[in-house]
């Protein structure tokens, strides 16, 4: 089962660095700039609604500079303020949100009084004044807010992938050294232990009578050892070791097989190391190939 986080454990996760890096926080104040000499092109700014008649002290262009550097300015400084908050005692999500809820309200208030000063005649009403100020501000800000959060969601995806993968590659590493490092070892009927070596080592399982022969590798040569134990118990013992039974008379270890083929008297193992072929009884047949070629 998935657990899903509640949206108020969501608001307390702690906002990753990259947030208020200085390359994040370029990259917002360009995107700032370029709506706002839009904004300035396109349409009237902040306090010119509809006359420019109160601008015999200042141009059309200057009027419009002072705004946009009051606005970035403002905004710098409440970056560089979050990255020394959040520098030292971190920020939590819902933090980070009431910080750009303040940051908005102060740019408001700043450049609605730049531009009340910068109006000389104060032909506009202070209240359609500010009504203009957060609509040009939003405005402004919204698609930089957007991309921002955007770049947000696309580390984070980064970072659960590379979690992700780096997971992947810890079990694989794990799993092989496991792999590596995992011993048989092997008991006659009285529990004594008879035999050691490593998994990657046996070939395969041979009952004689009531006895078993154990083929292993020996260095690059195969070897035998004789055991006083039934192929029942081998079966049930190494079940877990990757040695399957594939006729009544054999246990192999799919590991050092090298070929499953069909011939005429059916399917056949074909071991790796040595030159035996184990034949692979209608019994146990659909379980090998199911196995070998998971």
């Amino acid at each position: 089962m998935i657990y899903r986080m509640t949206l108020i454990e969501q608001l307390k996760i702690y906002i990753p660095k990259f947030l208020t890096q200085k390359k994040t926080v370029v990259t917002f104040l360009v995107l700032v700039v370029l709506l706002c000499i839009f904004f300035v092109v396109v349409y009237k700014p902040i306090g010119l609604i509809a006359n420019t008649g109160f601008l015999s002290f200042l141009s059309y262009r200057l009027y419009s500079i002072i705004l946009v550097l009051v606005g970035l300015v403002s905004i710098a400084a409440s970056r560089k303020l979050l990255y020394m908050r959040q520098q030292r005692k971190g920020m939590q999500l819902h933090q980070y949100f009431i910080w750009l809820g303040i940051e908005l309200v102060a740019l408001v208030v700043l450049l609605t009084a730049a531009a009340w000063l910068l109006n000389e005649r104060k032909e506009v009403l202070l209240m359609d004044l500010v009504g203009r100020v957060v609509v040009d501000t939003v405005a402004v800000l919204t698609i930089p807010y957007i991309v921002t959060i955007l770049i947000f969601l696309l580390q984070q995806k980064r970072l659960e992938i590379a979690n992700l993968t780096n997971m992947l590659k810890d079990s694989k590493a794990v799993a092989e050294e496991t792999k590596v490092d995992t011993v048989m070892q092997f008991f006659d009927k009285g529990d004594h232990l008879v035999f050691v070596t490593k998994r990657s080592n046996v070939l395969y399982i041979e009952a004689a009578d009531n006895y078993t022969v154990v083929h292993y590798l020996s260095g690059d040569k195969e070897d035998t050892i004789i055991l006083h134990n039934s192929m029942k118990n081998m079966e049930e013992t190494f079940a877990s070791e990757g040695m399957v039974r594939c006729h009544r008379g054999y246990l192999v270890n799919l590991e050092n097989v090298k070929y499953l083929r069909k011939e005429k008297d059916g399917l056949v193992l074909e071991m790796a190391y040595c030159d035996r072929v184990i034949p692979i009884s209608k019994t146990y047949a659909d379980d090998v190939v199911r196995q070998f070629v998971r």
